[in-house]
């Protein structure tokens, strides 16, 4: 990874990363690319997470879908060793990656209603979600802090299986859009079904797209 690090939008085709930075796989190996990676974000391609060109006889149209997509946030709040914790949730952001209910189910728990009680955690379990949450859709604020997302230093691109790309610090280049978006951690559509796109809203989920389609 170089200073030139950055993702660019192909009209109606793929994801163009100038200098890759780490680029892995679902299970965590490194996938090779050279000084420049063109990743597949219709959905067809046959070399993923890379293009191949399927885009263009798949029809693959790149604008965004706006007209029917929940950007609001909503706000859970509960008393958490003492302090005032407030989640802030976008729903437009989320990948339903699943981390949250992952490693703190007694917070995040999407069979119940309201699905967030942070009052049923510690401080250390609301941090830890928030932490591993790859898409920014989720905020915290303790006491009278500014809701702000947690995120690592990292700088990489990971393919989630069956999912969307997972992106840490790689600067891109596009208008954001979802309330609270996080330009330091962010999800990109790799299915091709999404109404946010450049970024992914979880459509892959609802529509069970899989990597050999």
């Amino acid at each position: 990874m170089g200073t030139n690090t950055k993702i660019t939008l192909r009209e109606d085709g793929p994801l163009v990363v100038s200098a890759p930075p780490m680029l892995r796989d679902p299970v965590g190996a490194e996938i090779e690319t050279g000084p420049v990676a063109a990743l597949c974000r219709c959905g067809k391609s046959q070399k993923k997470p890379f293009c191949d060109g399927s885009h263009a006889a798949a029809g693959f149209t790149s604008a965004p879908d706006h007209s029917n997509i929940r950007n609001t946030k909503i706000e859970y709040k509960g008393v958490v060793e003492g302090h005032d914790v407030t989640i802030a949730y976008t729903p437009v952001l989320c990948s339903h990656a699943g981390e949250c209910s992952r490693l703190a189910r007694n917070i995040f728990n999407p069979s119940e209603k309201p699905w967030i009680k942070p009052e049923n955690g510690s401080l250390e379990d609301v941090t830890a979600v928030l932490g591993a949450c790859p898409s920014g859709a989720l905020r915290v604020s303790i006491g009278a802090q500014s809701p702000h997302h947690l995120t690592s230093a990292d700088v990489e691109i990971e393919v989630e299986e069956h999912g969307p790309y997972w992106v840490k610090n790689v600067p891109l280049e596009a208008e954001f859009n979802g309330v609270g978006a996080s330009h330091a951690k962010y999800v990109l559509c790799r299915c091709g079904h999404s109404k946010n796109k450049p970024f992914c809203d979880g459509t892959h989920y609802d529509v069970k797209w899989r990597d050999d389609e």
